[in-house]
């Protein structure tokens, strides 16, 4: 055996570590050869149900499949279906049986069977077409007690064994006929299980296997078995038949019979005829009787008790089943639990560690060492022999083991210091001169022990400590070749120190994140960095990211090494991932690996076959002969295709009507391998152009609303890893088009249209032919009409004509009045303006002298009197006089006749005297 890991600590950390001593190595090898394989106290990996998960009880007596994947259940309250989604109770109402002495099988055509007692007695009833049907059972009377059971489907018909004590009752349902077989040696022969193969049915029982083909015959095996006669089950890999005896486990293959263990720890009979002896597709044997499950390890040829995390004292087994993934079922009166991958065998608290978390892995001597936060454990032969509490200091950690190949592991402890552990008692190594006392990593490297605190790396030899150099942030050392130190930092990147001239080299990156370094090794002449950033590599003095696949991208990267395959190993917070240079695995909780964050201290392989991998929950051991890998896809199916009105779509009715046009699919890809990790893709062909994805195994089923009228398929797809898709399931279905937007409507419309209008075409001509002669009359009445019109206007016209003489006489006659007039009040304007001359200039003067004569009269002497008196006599005449001349001009003027004669009055009845003397 080969030791290789990324710190195997002795001396490196990877198996790029060329430089350690041949005498090492021997050491490694004969230290290897002494560490024993067998981990015979771990535990596999397991998903537990309950009444918690869903369960209708904990109870469960009997397991089997339907063909479409759902998994059946016989409990303590009937049964049961679980689909991966959800769990189903079938009612109380149906009576089906709920004893422990019940049994399930399913068979190829879809029918369930179930037999056993109910509240009334014994009773057989099966399932098809969604439907419960029950078995007359009136010829094979009351079963009391255990019994066996198995049903055949042949030809359409169905035979039944019933397997009672020393007899066989073999049924007919087609015909209700039975056929009662009793078997050799009865008296002392109890039947274990019965089952169909072929055209035969083979007994197992206390007196060996026996074979009814029209008659009871004993098998050949028996003979080969004696004197252990005593077969409790039996089971078939092709031609290959597998038998459990009490203690015992065998295989009689080509007329050959071999033991393949004599230790298997089954050495009781079920009461209840619970006996389970089952293959799984790879050839592993499981069985059990009233005794916990356990597991052929075929290379050692021994037993191991599938102990199950949180249930490591399992209670006795009712049923073991491999579904078609071969997961393996193992029911009992505690509940279900399941196993789907025996690749890892882990160890936590409940196994014994002192603490679940495993922080370093090392060797040491002839033992392994996990450690946990403050304690080593001791393992040997897998199993754990010691624990050792190291000395305790507030915020202890042990980060870092390093062994020295003979008798001491020293430990790097954080905030402890330094302790070291010689085999009998643990110590802390004194480190005088130190400011930091954390200690973050050790290494042995050429003989000499390397550790670091948080800001310079030390070497200790002898008692003796020297500072080599201080470098900022020191999370890890490694030895890379034989003249450099690798020193990973949180914050600076790498620093490469050289021992002989103590010269430092820093590696960094332009990221913060890539500057945060884990681990470092070195794999096909490349170093690779584990960073919080993700994988990278070193390239031109600089630390760049590297790519994988997407799943990989960006994952921190906790440790690193080079399993002896030539494979990189990576440990993330996402579990383990294998490169190949090509091909990407990736293993975390779901896989069975304990705990998804690695711790980077905490890879080791011990040998070809097993990697031991420290996690936050535990260990994990990797065993290579045990990787076995399927490709798994869930067995897709969709369950119902239904409109908002409750329409059900279906190969036979597959068209909806326009106006209920809202669709929900619902689907369920049935897988147990993980029911956490279904996913589901899905696109409604002739609307969606790509796929659209489900990541919630609870989220199935989607609904389009408001589909145009189209022809449609909907397509949807599942898978686990999203790398492997099963085939679609698909349903097609046509969303109806308005009936106005159909083609025989819009035929039937364009011929109605062009009936109609050709009806109103010919309506519309004769219409015109009658509107014409219509014309015609109304032409020619109207042509007279206006023939007599046109004579009235000629008359008018010459009637015109002659008004218009009329008129112009009479406008002339108007002219010699109106002239006449105007000669006329022209003369009387003289003479008013005459008279308004007089007024203005001969009448107004005597007045004034009058006045002023008077005026003067009276301030004059009375002398002056008749003077005055005279000359106002004489202004007077004169007055007088100038009046009779005004009277004399304004009675040649007569105002009246003016306005009369000049009114239009008298000038129209002028003009109409005028017309009347024309004519």
């Amino acid at each position: 055996m080969i030791i290789l890991s990324n710190k195997t600590k002795q001396n490196f950390r990877n198996t790029s570590c060329e430089s350690t001593r041949l005498s090492r190595i021997i050491v490694l090898l004969v230290l290897i050869l002494c560490i024993g394989d067998d981990v015979s106290s771990q535990f596999y990996p397991a998903k537990l149900y309950s009444i918690r998960d869903g369960m209708p009880t904990n109870a469960v007596y009997d397991i089997s499949q339907s063909p479409d994947g759902i998994l059946w259940f016989m409990t303590s309250k009937g049964v049961a279906t679980y689909n991966s989604l959800k769990w189903t109770l079938y009612p109380d109402s149906l009576k089906l049986p709920s004893s422990p002495y019940s049994f399930i099988r399913s068979l190829e055509d879809g029918s369930i069977w179930v037999a056993g007692q109910n509240s009334d007695g014994f009773m057989i009833s099966y399932f098809k077409n969604k439907k419960w049907h029950s078995v007359n059972t009136k010829e094979i009377g009351e079963i009391k007690g255990k019994f066996t059971f198995d049903v055949k489907l042949k030809n359409e018909n169905y035979s039944v064994v019933i397997g009672n004590e020393d007899y066989l009752k073999i049924l007919n349902t087609s015909e209700d006929k039975l056929t009662k077989v009793l078997l050799p040696n009865h008296r002392t022969l109890q039947i274990h299980a019965v089952s169909f193969k072929d055209e035969n049915i083979y007994i197992s029982s206390s007196e060996g296997l026996f074979v009814f083909n029209e008659s009871v015959t004993a098998h050949a095996v028996n003979k080969l078995i004696a004197p252990q006669k005593q077969i409790l089950q039996i089971d078939w890999d092709d031609d290959d038949l597998y038998l459990l005896g009490k203690n015992w486990v065998g295989r009689y293959k080509n007329n050959e019979f071999e033991y393949l263990s004599n230790n298997t720890g089954v050495s009781n009979v079920s009461q209840f005829n619970k006996h389970n002896l089952t293959i799984d597709q790879f050839g592993r044997v499981f069985f059990s009787s009233m005794s916990s499950a356990r597991f052929l390890n075929p290379a050692s040829g021994k037993s191991e008790i599938l102990f199950v995390n949180g249930r490591i004292f399992n209670a006795k087994s009712n049923k073991i089943f491999v579904d078609n993934e071969n997961n393996i079922w193992v029911g009992d009166h505690r509940g279900l639990f399941k196993f789907n991958v025996l690749r890892f065998q882990n160890y936590n608290e409940n196994i014994g560690l002192a603490d679940d978390e495993v922080t370093a892995i090392s060797t040491y001597q002839d033992q392994l060492v996990l450690a946990n936060k403050t304690h080593l454990n001791l393992l040997e032969q897998g199993t754990i022999k010691e624990r050792i509490a190291l000395n305790y200091e507030p915020d202890m950690r042990i980060l870092d083991i390093a062994y020295d190949g003979q008798n001491v592991l020293y430990m790097a402890t954080n905030s402890a210091g330094l302790q070291v552990y010689d085999g009998k008692t643990v110590a802390n190594i004194n480190l005088p001169g130190l400011t930091e006392k954390r200690i973050t990593t050790v290494e042995f490297i050429k003989d000499q022990l390397f550790f670091a605190t948080i800001d310079a790396l030390f070497s200790y030899q002898a008692g003796k400590i020297t500072k080599e150099a201080e470098l900022s942030g020191i999370r890890n050392i490694s030895a890379l070749d034989s003249d450099s130190i690798a020193a990973v930092s949180t914050n600076k990147g790498i620093y490469f120190y050289q021992p002989k001239t103590q010269a430092v080299h820093n590696v960094t990156s332009n990221s913060l994140n890539y500057r945060n370094v884990y681990n470092i090794c070195k794999w096909k002449g490349q170093y690779f960095v584990g960073t919080s950033g993700g994988l990278a590599v070193i390239t031109n003095n600089e630390i760049i990211p590297y790519f994988t696949t997407e799943k990989l991208n960006g994952v921190a990267v906790y440790s690193l090494f080079v399993s002896i395959n030539n494979k990189l190993w990576i440990g993330t917070n996402e579990g383990v991932f294998i490169w190949d240079g090509q091909k990407l695995t990736n293993y975390n909780r779901s896989h069975g690996l304990i705990g998804d964050e690695i711790n980077r201290n905490a890879f080791l392989q011990i040998n070809k076959d097993k990697v031991w991998i420290g996690t936050e929950l535990g260990a994990s051991v990797y065993d290579y002969t045990k990787d076995i890998s399927l490709e798994i896809i869930p067995n897709l199916k969709i369950t119902k295709a239904a409109t908002l009105e409750g329409q059900e779509l279906n190969e036979n009715t597959n068209t909806v009507n326009y106006n209920d046009n809202t669709i929900e699919f619902q689907f369920i890809g049935v897988s147990y391998f993980d029911e956490n990790q279904i996913k589901y893709r899905y696109k409604l062909v002739g609307f969606d152009d790509e796929y659209l994805y489900i990541n919630n195994s609870n989220s199935n089923s989607i609904r389009y609303t408001n589909l145009p009228p189209n022809n449609y398929e909907f397509q949807v797809q599942s898978s686990i890893d999203s790398d492997h898709w099963s085939p679609p399931k698909s349903m097609s279905f046509t969303v109806e088009k308005p009936f106005y937007a159909t083609y025989w409507f819009l035929t039937s419309s364009i011929l109605a249209i062009i009936i109609i209008l050709y009806i109103i075409y010919r309506i519309r001509f004769n219409l015109i032919l009658r509107n014409q002669e219509k014309l015609k009359k109304e032409v020619s009445q109207r042509t007279q009409e206006i023939q007599r019109m046109n004579s009235e206007i000629q008359a008018q016209n010459e009637e015109l004509l002659s008004q218009t003489e009329e008129i112009a006489t009479n406008n002339e006659r108007l002219e010699e009045i109106v002239q006449d007039r105007t000669q006329k009040l022209q003369e009387q304007n003289e003479r008013l303006s005459k008279y308004a001359f007089m007024n203005s200039h001969e009448l107004r003067g005597p007045i004034c002298r009058m006045i002023g004569l008077l005026n003067v009269l009276k301030i004059s002497k009375s002398t002056d009197h008749k003077k005055l008196l005279r000359l106002i006599q004489e202004t007077g005449l004169e007055l007088d006089a100038i009046t009779r001349q005004i009277n004399q001009t304004l009675s040649t003027v007569d105002l009246n006749e003016v306005y009369e004669s000049n009114s239009i009055e008298n000038i129209n009845v002028e003009i109409s005297d005028n017309k009347t003397s024309q004519k």
